[in-house]
């Protein structure tokens, strides 16, 4: 059933009510030509049907479903309510260059909030990260992270027209999307325009360097033959323009710490300052934050054919910082004390790359006064790829969007949803109720089962069967890393 219309800053629009959820799918929030800054829609004055998901961004797979200009959209799902609810504002994942918020129906987890939950659209890969300001495309800077800063602002002006709080708004991603979060809380732009933030298996590092993003540039514009005529950029057919990127690719991920061609950039205009700075000053310690990570991390990508670039790069790092020696000295370690199930390399891998850098930046966070508290997610899914590789990277993801006792389908990604286990359905349940009770309180648990990470007592929640805590500096593997840490320390000469 169509809703009544809903005002908005660009017009009226209209969605579908069903099962006591609105929802409104394709709203568009901003407009953009290729490489410029986003700009509001063309206003309309008839109420505009909203009731199917926008256009994709431009993304290897979907080119033929994608419009450049129509992208920039937002989906919107309203439960019954007789008082304004706080809202879960999503943004998607897929390694900066796939993605899209048609792959998360929002209706389940707004229905027993009850919150009003938003996914977003913004550009990806070279239409959202290439960095051109250096080449005349003055605008051309973080446009995925404007674009993203757009909608929050739409989301501010409108939501409450919606059922919505605007000033209960939650910044939520997982994978490149929590790397987003992570980016966006420490803009000044973005200063009180939302109260707490949960970013879920973010990359160790978050933002690119703009000598690495100034290479990606031109590297790209070196295989569409353009370095004297950058210009030329903004009207090469995408097919073209995306097989660049492919080409560039596969020479420079290597070469980046993050192991990926993009993300966000250091730029010294959109953003000014290293985000773990920001969080270490006190700037942001009246956000409570919630960081997550899944077990076996890097299983999805040291599965993937060829193994994924970040494989290579973590390796090299960790070599970097404590020498071959100190790296066969860890490896043994993992391998001494391995699970029967467990990949010593991997589980290595996933420490260094993705778990140990957010337990860093809860501390730096507690530190500086914020509340935080961190997780892991340890149950496999029944659901492939997790079934056959375990807790690996999106298995918490695949819960947290579930309609009980149901995965859904993610149409971008082409993955196919199925029945739960009652395992599934005990730990996602948890899982959904842990983050609605956030996005409510900013608090994950009520009952103080889990306590906030603090420091001298940092404590890791465990998603699993069954939830439980455990502390997070504790064991033979943590201790190695602390003496490896200790070691590699410059001395300071008095």
């Amino acid at each position: 059933m169509l809703t009544s219309a809903v005002s908005t800053t660009n017009g009226p629009i209209r969605g579908v009510e069903q099962n006591g959820v609105r929802s409104f799918k394709g709203v568009p929030f901003a407009t953009a030509q290729r490489f410029a800054k986003a700009t509001p829609p063309l206003a309309w004055t008839e109420p505009r049907r909203c009731t199917d998901y926008g256009a994709y961004a431009p993304q290897p797979g979907h080119l033929d479903q994608a419009d450049e200009e129509a992208c920039l959209s937002l989906n919107i799902w309203v439960p019954a309510a007789d008082h304004p609810l706080p809202v879960k504002f999503f943004i998607h994942g897929g390694a900066f260059v796939t993605g899209g918020g048609a792959d998360y129906d929002g209706s389940f987890l707004a229905a027993h909030g009850p919150a009003v939950i938003v996914t977003i659209n913004y550009r990806l890969g070279p239409l959202g990260f290439l960095q051109l300001h250096r080449y005349g495309l003055t605008e051309a800077n973080n446009l995925a992270l404007q674009d993203t800063l757009a909608a929050l602002d739409w989301v501010r002006a409108n939501i409450a027209n919606f059922g919505g709080d605007p000033d209960a708004i939650t910044l939520s991603g997982q994978s490149a999307g929590a790397s987003m979060v992570i980016a966006l809380a420490t803009l000044p732009q973005a200063r009180g325009k939302f109260i707490r933030a949960l970013a879920l298996s973010a990359p160790g590092r978050n933002i690119m360097s703009a000598d690495h993003a100034d290479d990606v540039a031109r590297r790209v514009l070196e295989e569409l033959g353009l370095t004297r005529d950058a210009s030329a950029i903004t009207t090469v057919p995408l097919p073209e323009l995306f097989a660049a990127m492919e080409r560039g690719s596969r020479r420079l991920a290597d070469e980046t710490e993050q192991g990926t061609l993009f993300g966000p950039v250091l730029d010294g205009m959109v953003i000014a300052r290293e985000p773990r700075d920001v969080f270490a000053d006190g700037s942001l310690c009246d956000i409570p934050l919630w960081l997550g990570s899944c077990r076996d991390e890097m299983v999805m990508f040291l599965k993937s054919t060829p193994p994924a670039a970040m494989i290579r790069t973590t390796e090299r790092q960790v070599r970097a910082s404590f020498g071959d020696a100190g790296w066969c000295r860890l490896l043994s370690n993992y391998r001494a004390t391995a699970r029967v199930d467990e990949d010593p390399y991997e589980a290595l891998l996933s420490d260094a790359f993705w778990h140990r850098p957010m337990a860093d930046l809860a501390r730096l966070h507690a530190a500086a006064g914020g509340a935080v508290w961190l997780s892991r997610f340890d149950h496999r899914p029944a659901l492939e790829p997790f079934l056959s590789q375990g807790p690996t990277h999106g298995a918490d993801n695949a819960c947290l969007w579930a309609h009980l006792p149901g995965f859904i389908d993610r149409p971008i990604l082409k993955r196919k949803g199925g029945p739960m286990t009652p395992a599934d359905i005990d730990v996602a349940a948890r899982f959904q109720a842990s983050l609605l009770r956030f996005v409510t309180t900013g608090v994950p648990d009520v009952e103080q089962a889990w306590p906030r990470f603090a420091p001298g007592n940092e404590p890791l929640a465990i998603f699993g069967q069954p939830f439980h805590i455990v502390p997070l500096n504790d064991g033979a593997r943590f201790r190695v890393w602390a003496e490896l840490t200790e070691q590699s320390r410059p001395e300071v000469v008095a």
